[in-house]
């Protein structure tokens, strides 16, 4: 594999996630490459149904915003603390997978590499809940580093 120039880094605030990023900032600062950080809204983990649309809108989304842009703010502030260059981005899943949404993203950034947490979950639970992590490597145009919890 030639060297690392960009590195992208789903986050979400979890600690397999925080293990992922510390995992890519050492990766970034040995081949000096920068980091994209993404944090993707999935809308349908927070709609609950009750609410209108309105609300939705003007209240539900808003304060889903402010949260992914602080745990953007502050996994940054990890990769700066380090000297890493480091930018971040916040999409909205809409209808889209989480995997489609991190892979798409990816290809337009021309990402390296990706790096990600993953849970570790097996058996019933895995096939209940799914596994992002694993739908992200099947989706990736590019190698995909998983970091186990």
């Amino acid at each position: 594999m030639d060297s690392l120039h960009q590195l992208l880094v789903p986050v979400d605030g979890s600690q397999t996630s925080v293990k992922a990023l510390e995992a890519a900032i050492e990766l970034a600062r040995l081949n000096r490459a920068r980091l994209r950080l993404l944090y993707v809204i999935d809308a349908l983990d927070y709609a609950n149904g009750f609410e209108t649309a309105r609300t939705y809108y003007e209240e539900t989304l808003p304060l889903m915003h402010t949260d992914g842009e602080r745990l953007l703010a502050q996994m940054r502030s990890l990769a700066e603390a380090k000297g890493v260059v480091c930018d971040s981005v916040l999409l909205e899943a809409g209808a889209e997978r989480l995997c489609d949404v991190v892979a798409e993203h990816a290809r337009q950034v021309h990402a390296d590499m990706i790096v990600l947490g993953s849970h570790g979950r097996r058996g019933l639970n895995r096939v209940l809940m799914g596994s992002d992590a694993e739908q992200i490597v099947r989706r990736a145009p590019v190698p995909v580093l998983v970091i186990k919890a």
